[in-house]
């Protein structure tokens, strides 16, 4: 019978064991509890933060943050418009602004604008008017009626790698009795092929001597 006994001590000895070892069992070290202790080791949270590794502390930090050297990039401000009549207009004429003066101008709003102009700005200096339109192919510009005096015209070159001109700007003074309109044209399909001149847009300008101020257009 001692063999028997011997054997069954040895089974009861590998069920105690097996029972110390499973999940739960009071006293037992989870399968992993190496591992843990190893990524719980000291300096491996600070190793974890610098590489930002997804997870961990420290990789929110690394995704906001821009490339070295560089700012964060940022909106840009909108530029002001002032209105057309913002400032008063000089009681007398006054000569044409130079280059300096034209590049410190404000831009102004017109009294009205349509979609055909919406890329066109406007600047005032003093009862000067500039409406330059940068992204517009211009073919022409003319003066179809009212005053000549001080109205100038300006066609950009071609830019880009076009042959087509890219650009234009129209210039006069605003003097109360003033009346113009001034045509802009572009390029476009018609009976005379692909460059046949087009209108674009339209700039009426008047000011009549019982207004207190004058009503510019673009459309």
């Amino acid at each position: 019978m001692r063999p028997r006994v011997a054997l069954l001590a040895l089974m009861a000895a590998g069920m105690v064991g097996a029972l110390a070892a499973a999940p739960g069992a009071p006293g037992a070290q989870p399968k992993d509890a190496p591992r843990a202790a190893a990524t719980g080791a000291p300096g491996a949270q600070a190793k974890a933060a610098a590489t930002g590794a997804p997870g961990k502390p420290g990789a929110q930090t690394k995704a906001t943050t821009g490339a070295p050297g560089k700012p964060p990039a940022t909106a840009p401000e909108a530029v002001e418009e002032r209105p057309l009549d913002a400032d008063p207009f000089p009681a007398e004429p006054s000569r044409q602004p130079t280059a300096a003066e034209w590049k410190a101008a404000p831009r102004v709003r017109l009294s009205r604008t349509g979609p055909a102009a919406a890329g066109c700005r406007a600047y005032r200096t003093r009862e000067w008017l500039r409406i330059r339109c940068p992204e517009l192919t211009v073919s022409a510009i003319s003066l179809l009626g009212g005053k000549t005096e001080g109205v100038a015209f300006w066609i950009d070159p071609p830019r880009g790698g076009s042959e087509l001109p890219r650009g234009g700007e129209v210039m006069f003074p605003i003097r109360r009795g003033d009346r113009r309109v001034i045509q802009i044209l572009t390029f476009g399909p018609g009976y005379d092929g692909p460059f046949t001149l087009l209108p674009a847009i339209v700039v009426q300008e008047q000011w009549l001597d019982d207004e207190p101020a004058p009503t510019v257009t673009a459309s």
